[in-house]
């Protein structure tokens, strides 16, 4: 029983020095919010998967801090401006919205941006807007499940992890 107890103070740690010393936000299906980290507009330069035991994750990485952001469930993701619905494969969808942002195109990969990796949970990210400061996505999802969000430094970068 006692190995049991060290073994998971020992996990807690090393997912802790993994993410930066950031202590880990339980999964939950609530809405989620963070404040803007820096001074200077931040730019969105890289989106990334990631498929961990337990959890399939998504990194928005930005230049010049990170914006205010904010996550939810939404009973479909529609296009920023034109009210389109965005195609997202899934029965549940995330709704990732960051306020005082924009897209570095070419650092990004293009006009549209779109990350389709089938993990256990995350089926796809798409763009969903990028006009007058507010960048969004959409999160296609195989079901709802508990997510969290957090900041990291060094680079600035917004993390949404979604279980499995």
């Amino acid at each position: 029983m006692r190995a049991v107890a060290i073994g998971a103070a020992v996990s807690t740690v090393c997912a802790s020095v993994a993410i930066g010393a950031v202590s880990l936000l339980p999964f939950t299906v609530a809405a989620k919010a963070g404040p803007r980290h820096g001074t200077a507009p931040a730019v969105l330069e890289h989106v990334r998967v990631a498929r961990h035991p337990g959890f399939d994750r998504v990194v928005f990485e930005f230049a010049s801090g990170t914006p205010a952001w904010s996550a939810r469930y939404v009973p479909k993701v529609v296009h920023d401006g034109s009210g389109k619905p965005v195609a997202l494969p899934g029965t549940a969808f995330l709704h990732v919205v960051f306020h005082g942002a924009s897209i570095d195109r070419a650092q990004a990969g293009g006009p549209d941006i779109v990350r389709t990796p089938r993990f256990p949970t995350l089926l796809r990210v798409k763009e969903a807007g990028d006009f007058e400061g507010v960048v969004s996505f959409g999160l296609g999802l195989r079901r709802r499940a508990g997510f969290r969000g957090f900041h990291l430094n060094g680079p600035g970068r917004l993390v949404v992890d979604v279980a499995h």
